[in-house]
């Protein structure tokens, strides 16, 4: 039996229009352009079950703010001090007699406050002005350590140096290298001073031809006073500039703690640690009043008696 032709082209029709209907009956085509709507179900991945997370509702991030100066401490007992004035290098050691306990909770509260120069002064004050525990100590220590390479140098004004010198006592006329090291010894402890002294090194070499070449290298400091400095002798085992740093810098802090073992009112730096690095004993040990200390103490004048 023939099929008659139209009818074949009808079902035809119908078959392609059925497809499209089925296809796009979810689709809406009278959205104006620029505007977009969800993709029907069978076009997106059936595997995510949720999207990207929604912001919060009104969340913002807050700007930091400078701490208020008249914050009162978490503990109402801590003394701050006068916090709208400039400190002085020995402030907070009025309270070394309440013990380095008080002192580490004082320089730990200056600190949650933002008051790093003031919290730097209780931190020192530990190692300078008390007798903490070996863990106090290290507490401390760190803190000094974290702290002070943040903060600008105490001392910015020339008018303020006061003047040290770094007296080599050479047998012989004192090699190029001997004197890079010295400079590079001065400069390093005028940076541990936190430029507060001017250290400038001077050698002085014997002028005999006789004299003999076993006689050692001796360093001292001096200053205005009219004492007499003590001194240190060295042997260098070579010429190079990091063997005659290192014994420089070893010998010199065994001068500023010795010299202030005799002073009244502070604590005099630890001995020599293990170490084989002395520049990490001043940066530890070392505050920057124990080195206005040691400046005063070379620059006393002689009593006379009348």
């Amino acid at each position: 039996m023939r099929i008659p032709v139209p009818i074949v082209v009808g079902l035809s029709l119908g078959v392609v229009a059925l497809c499209w209907w089925l296809r796009t009956k979810d689709m809406d085509f009278l959205v104006s352009s620029g505007e977009t709507r969800p993709l029907p179900e069978f076009m997106t991945d059936p595997e995510s079950q949720s999207g990207p997370p929604e912001p919060v509702q009104g969340a913002e991030l807050a700007e930091a703010s400078p701490p208020a100066e008249s914050s009162p401490p978490n503990n109402p007992d801590l003394d701050l001090g006068d916090l709208e004035s400039a400190p002085g290098l020995a402030e907070y050691s009025e309270h070394a007699g309440k013990g380095a306990g008080y002192l580490l909770n004082l320089a730990t509260e200056l600190e949650l406050q933002g008051h790093f120069a003031r919290s730097l002064l209780a931190w020192e004050r530990v190692l300078d002005s008390c007798h903490p525990s070996p863990r106090e100590r290290r507490t401390a220590e760190d803190a000094v350590s974290r702290i002070r390479p943040s903060l600008p140098e105490w001392n910015i004004d020339p008018a303020g140096d006061i003047p040290i010198i770094l007296q080599l006592q050479s047998p012989r006329r004192a090699s190029d290298n001997l004197k890079r090291a010295a400079q590079e010894a001065a400069d390093f402890l005028r940076r541990d001073s936190d430029l507060t002294l001017l250290i400038e090194p001077r050698i002085t070499a014997n002028s005999s031809r006789n004299v003999a070449p076993e006689i050692p290298v001796t360093i001292a400091f001096t200053g205005s006073g009219e004492g007499e400095p003590q001194a240190r002798t060295l042997s260098p085992g070579n010429d190079e500039i990091a063997h005659y740093l290192l014994l420089l810098l070893n010998n010199a802090y065994q001068l500023v703690r010795q010299e202030l073992t005799s002073a009244d009112g502070i604590v005099p730096p630890q001995p020599r640690s293990d170490n084989e690095d002395p520049a990490l004993d001043f940066q530890r040990q070392v505050t920057r009043l124990h080195w206005h200390r040691f400046a005063e103490s070379l620059n006393r004048p002689r009593t006379t008696d009348n």
